[in-house]
């Protein structure tokens, strides 16, 4: 497999895609593939037949039940053009990261029933605390063009959105039992109601319980999961559904390395295993606790539980108009990263960096270590009103969204033993935080964001030459709210940028977005289209931290600090795609050339005068390429799906770190941004047997802004194969399933890049940075047992 070269790769693309071209039937109308593998679809689940005039892909149930039962979204959809997805894990319960055409997660809206769900302060996704695979029906990427009627503020790339299937109209139970390598096991639960009472109503509930070792070092991961959902239509006119989930999860971190640790110390290099130690504590005289080098595994984890909630209510005014109202409501609460801290007793700056004795031995003169990590606590209301009309040959769709999201972000810290035992693992409980010298809560950091997002609306799709000619007219106006205050904390003190007193501050970003579509039927299998739209990205709450400069202390108090302006902007594109499309009974093909155009693209680098990662505007990025997709069905057995993708992604300028410090960025390639993916599907069906086969390749890109180290491309195969038994007694299809992931068992690693953290390596001279590299999860095998009742 080593040896496996991209070229051979891409002839099997080229053979999927010439394939429809001769096989190319005069018969079928061009309408939606059926992802369950009726006419017209060709059993991958890995394709539709889109209408839209903008590039998009997406997968359905057909592909979902085939693959590995904790997958999660970003799994999902990483056989889809212009995808570019890495998992930290095979089972997907330690989440990932992703880019689509350059653009990183942060870049991407991201919605769960047309609820958003990227985080309100960066934007940032995590795909591991949305819903279970069985609960899902589709999982779509509008690639480079964020929807009109989307609910973001934060997308400059496009939307990737997750709708949940609807309740069944049976009564019925579905349990599955799974279990692998790595002491993976899983069991789930759904049952439907079925349709009850004169109103149809019908829902369901399921709970899942997931559980995995880490493939290196210690720990693993550990996750509890709850779908519901109802439906009821009380009148012909009118439609209301809900639906709520609930994700409670714990997993250690798995480390990531630099290619000098690899190299000295091995890919399966993790945190340590040992235990921290305190010290005998001995007054009056002055004693320090070193931080662990290599860590500590237990305190390297990322504890997190959230709720969704989304409803919709839809009327039907008269056969010409629609109204509906979809109200969401978001909680999450948790931490992450390591969480090993060094505290210094006593202190001489303001009063919230001084801490009281620690250790108990009467002084404040040691350096003590405490468990500790930076908390999020999200409350999250929004609705959106949506109408629709049909007058003539118009469809005129318009609408109004809005939320009001507070942020609230603290640091505390609280006492371990010497057993590697916190006092408070979720650091919920402010009666054990250590305190200050004033009795309160020491903090490293202490924030509140209020975020206040708006988005006014209307798009007219206008059929015209009998219909052989649509044309899609509109734009939104998008505005987001910044209301930031910096209560004050410990986190900076430095004279350049500091967070020691109180400030607070507000910005408003806003942006008109215009969107203009156009598709062209050629013959009633064929068509073109158009897409030219405006996306913009806000800045996230983070570029409003330490902005206070200067100033003196005095008894403890900081004075005469002046506040300076955020540095960075609001990040804006503009995306232009010009594609193909054709379908036939058993062919669907799909291809694009696009061409992005940014404005002040937010990407984060260390900052080597503060030792930080922080966020830059790099100045103007285009991005082009092509993305093509294909689908055939071979024959009754046989069912083939290939996708190709080239980007170019080219920064403009040179990147202005600081007064003395210039990166040479211009000409340069983003990070993490491969040049050629590619991916194969085939899927075969024979009676009770049925099996599933992938082959992803993730081609080299640059691990840095000035491209000074590289990433070898690589590519990974994925199998499923299963058996349906006959149903008997109160067991209703029962089917046995087995998973291979990373089926040849190759090495490889991923630039430590989820939300654009990039590095960057200088050569000569100070200030660089070694990138850190997730290592490619090796052959992960897991069997899943599942039966109806």
């Amino acid at each position: 497999m080593k040896r496996f070269k991209p070229q051979r790769l891409a002839l099997l693309i080229s053979m999927a895609f010439s394939a429809p071209v001769l096989m190319a039937q005069q018969t079928t109308d061009v309408g939606r593939i059926n992802v369950d593998g009726q006419p017209g679809g060709t059993d991958t689940g890995m394709i539709s037949q889109e209408e839209s005039p903008k590039a998009r892909s997406s997968v359905g149930r057909q592909y979902m039940e085939k693959i590995n039962p904790t997958a999660n979204s970003f799994q999902i959809i990483e056989n889809l053009p212009g995808v570019n997805t890495f998992n930290y894990d095979a089972t997907g319960l330690f989440g990932g990261g992703i880019r689509i055409r350059g653009f990183a997660g942060d870049q991407l809206g991201y919605t769960i029933n047309g609820a958003p769900v990227n985080d309100s302060g960066n934007f940032a996704v995590y795909p591991q605390e949305y819903t279970d695979t069985e609960n899902l029906c589709e999982v779509f990427v509008t690639q480079g063009a964020t929807d009109t009627d989307s609910p973001h503020v934060g997308a400059s790339g496009g939307n990737i959105g997750m709708v949940t299937c609807a309740p069944k109209d049976e009564f019925g139970v579905r349990a599955a039992q799974s279990f692998g390598q790595l002491n993976y096991r899983r069991s789930f639960v759904r049952v439907d109601t079925g349709k009850v009472g004169p109103s149809n109503l019908k829902a369901f509930i399921s709970y899942s319980k997931a559980t995995a070792d880490k493939f290196k070092g210690a720990g693993g991961a550990d996750r509890d999961h709850v779908d519901m959902a109802v439906e009821v239509r009380p009148s012909s006119d009118l439609f209301l559904s809900a639906s709520w989930l609930y994700n409670d999860a714990l997993n250690n971190n798995i480390r990531t390395l630099t290619n000098p640790q690899i190299a000295q110390y091995g890919r399966d290099f993790d945190f340590s295993t040992v235990v921290p130690q305190h010290l005998v504590a001995v007054a009056g005289t002055a004693q320090t606790e070193a931080v662990p080098t290599d860590g500590f595994y237990k305190f390297n984890i990322n504890p997190f539980r959230n709720h969704l909630f989304t409803s919709k209510a839809e009327f039907k005014v008269n056969k010409d108009l629609m109204v509906s109202a979809e109200p969401y409501f978001w909680y999450g609460f948790g931490t992450g990263g390591g969480q090993i801290q060094q505290l210094t007793e006593g202190g001489t700056g303001t009063n919230v960096t001084r801490l009281k004795d620690l250790n108990g031995d009467g002084d404040t003169l040691d350096k003590v270590l405490a468990y500790g990590s930076s908390v999020t606590e999200t409350n999250r209301p929004g609705v959106t009103f949506k109408v629709n009309y049909r007058i003539d040959n118009h469809t005129i769709n318009a609408g109004y969204w809005f939320e009001r999201a507070q942020h609230r972000q603290t640091g505390p810290r609280v006492a371990f033993d010497n057993n590697g035992n916190s006092s408070n693992t979720w650091l919920d409980n402010p009666a054990v935080f250590l305190q200050r010298p004033d009795g309160l809560a020491f903090q490293a950091r202490d924030w509140k964001t209020i975020s206040t997002g708006k988005s006014l609306y209307v798009q007219d799709t206008i059929a015209l030459m009998n219909d052989k000619l649509m044309l899609q007219i509109g734009g939104r106006n998008s505005t987001i709210d910044r209301d930031f205050t910096n209560y004050a904390n410990a986190q900076s003190t430095s004279a350049t940028g500091r967070s020691d007193a109180d400030y607070q501050i507000k910005r408003s970003y806003s942006k008109f977005l215009p969107n203009l579509g156009v598709k062209f039927n050629l013959d009633t299998q064929q068509s073109m289209f158009f897409n030219v739209t405006e996306n913009f990205k806000a800045p996230g709450n983070f570029s409003f931290q330490n902005l206070l400069q200067g100033g003196t202390v005095t008894n403890g108090v900081l004075t005469g600090a002046t506040l300076r302006n955020p540095a960075v902007n609001m990040e804006t594109s503009t995306n232009m795609d010009l594609g193909y499309r054709m379908q036939t009974e058993s062919t669907t093909l799909s291809g694009s050339v696009f061409t992005v155009n940014y404005k002040n693209r937010i990407a984060q680098a260390f900052d080597p005068a503060t030792a930080l990662s922080v966020d830059y505007n790099v100045g103007n990025v285009n991005v082009k390429g092509l993305e093509l997709e294909a689908g055939q069905k071979l024959n009754k057995n046989f069912s083939l799906y290939g996708s190709l993708s080239y980007t170019e992604s080219t920064m403009k300028q040179d990147l202005k770190v600081s007064g003395t410090l210039t990166e040479a960025t211009a000409g340069k390639t983003m990070p993490d941004t491969p040049k050629w993916m590619s991916a194969v599907a085939l899927s075969y069906k024979e009676g009770p047997w049925f099996g599933h086969l992938t082959a992803k390749y993730t081609g080299k890109s640059f691990a840095t802004l000035v491209n000074d180290q590289q990433v070898k491309g690589y590519t990974v195969l994925n199998l499923a194969a299963g058996y349906k038994f006959p149903s008997s007694g109160f067991f209703k299809t029962p089917e046995v399933r087995l998973n291979v992931d990373n089926l040849t068992d190759i090495n490889y690693q991923r630039i430590n890049s989820p939300s654009g953290s990039l590095f960057t390596v200088r050569s000569l001279g100070a200030g660089g940075r070694e990138p850190s590299y997730y290592i490619g999860a090796p052959r992960f095998a897991s069997v899943t047992l599942r039966s109806d009742f």
